[in-house]
């Protein structure tokens, strides 16, 4: 498989930036033809599909394999997921502090305070609680809300005993969807804008004229909160025999919503999509 030079960037009427601060749910955007890294994902996945139809041999793959390393730095901003550097088979940020080079065993010290301090944010905290709550609720209704999804076509479906109307279970699935999408990216998102704002702080001439990093990612995190909160409420509403259960719930999803706009009050303000 090969990515030549005009592929690795593909032209068209792209907004720059587009693709930060969005929630990741290409399938749901209405802005995709204006995302380069859209573009790009699909191209990969095209070839992907090719590649799947024919065997080659390592050294054939070898390309590809480039190409794919090339653009796991992006990745892994993109969908904002902790994945730790390896240095010499060590993945440990601990195995860091062998490094001779002072520049950046501070520079790592420095990040893991700063992380550090937002994981132990009492909103960062309530985030974490409220995806063990959600991952336990759904666990301990696996038998009567039942979650069916089929690799071939990707359909996803919930079922509920006593409700057979069609309208009714396509939004109970819609809703069940929001909420699994949204269980970790509250918390990865808001753990994120206090981490952001903490280096916002310390250097405020480095984001001079620049969208700050941390009204961005909790905008994406309230955005989250707000539809979690109206899935949550379609479940209360027609899942009655659950109401006491779900009640709690939304309390802690209404408490988070209101302490990230205290936290970061210029949040809602933040423009997205940027202008082109």
């Amino acid at each position: 498989m090969r990515f030549d030079d005009e592929r690795n960037i593909p032209e068209g009427d792209y907004i720059p930036g587009i693709y930060n601060y969005c929630n990741r749910w290409c399938e749901r955007c209405m802005y995709t033809d204006k995302c380069m890294t859209f573009e790009m994902e699909k191209e990969i996945k095209m070839e992907i599909e090719k590649e799947k139809k024919r065997e080659k041999s390592m050294e054939e793959n070898k390309d590809f394999w480039d190409q794919v390393n090339k653009t796991i730095e992006e990745a892994a901003e993109l969908i904002d997921e902790e994945i730790p550097l390896v240095k010499d088979g060590f993945s440990s940020f601990d195995d860091w502090d062998d490094w001779d080079d002072e520049d950046a065993h501070e520079a790592m010290r420095e990040y893991k305070e700063k992380h550090k301090k937002a994981k132990e944010q009492p909103l960062s905290k309530v985030a974490r609680k409220y995806e063990k709550t959600v991952r336990d609720w759904f666990e301990e209704r696996k038998e009567t809300l039942k979650q069916h999804y089929d690799a071939d076509t990707r359909d996803f479906s919930v079922s509920y005993p006593g409700i057979t109307d069609e309208t009714v279970l396509k939004q109970l699935t819609e809703s069940v969807e929001v909420i699994l999408w949204y269980e970790f990216q509250i918390g990865i998102k808001t753990q994120r804008a206090f981490s952001s704002l903490y280096e916002e702080i310390e250097d405020p001439g480095l984001w001079k004229d620049f969208p700050k990093d941390s009204d961005g990612s909790a905008r994406v995190a309230s955005m989250g909160i707000d539809s979690s909160i109206g899935a949550w409420n379609y479940l209360y509403k027609k899942l009655t025999s659950e109401k006491e259960t779900i009640k709690p719930i939304i309390r802690m999803l209404l408490w988070m919503k209101m302490e990230i706009e205290k936290e970061f009050p210029n949040a809602k303000d933040f423009v997205w999509p940027p202008k082109p």
